[in-house]
């Protein structure tokens, strides 16, 4: 990966990660990944960060950069969770994001 697109993936927010990265994939609910194309929200964050959606030890340090993300921008994991598996697609949770400027719910 070049050094722009590696400055380019940094300077995302959670809403924009949903957004376009999250159109690679197929929206699932109550798991990170289905071992294919699908993934739920926070699956999406962890796949931009590297993770290819199979169960293993990289996984770990994946959810790791994606907590790190989210922390950051004050958005809680159980809010994010709850959004994606009470049926919110990847647009309407970032849209929520963006309304609540990633207010952290707790």
């Amino acid at each position: 990966m070049s050094r722009q697109q590696l400055l380019l993936k940094h300077e995302l927010t959670v809403s924009q990660i949903l957004r376009t990265y999250g159109k690679q994939f197929r929206q699932i609910r109550l798991r990170y990944s289905d071992g294919t194309d699908g993934r739920c929200a926070m699956g999406v964050i962890m796949s931009y960060y590297g993770w290819d959606g199979r169960e293993d030890f990289d996984a770990v340090n994946n959810l790791l950069d994606a907590s790190d993300k989210l922390n950051h921008a004050d958005i809680d994991y159980s809010l994010l969770k709850d959004l994606n598996d009470s049926g919110f697609t990847f647009e309407e949770i970032a849209n929520y994001l963006d309304r609540t400027d990633g207010f952290n719910h707790t």
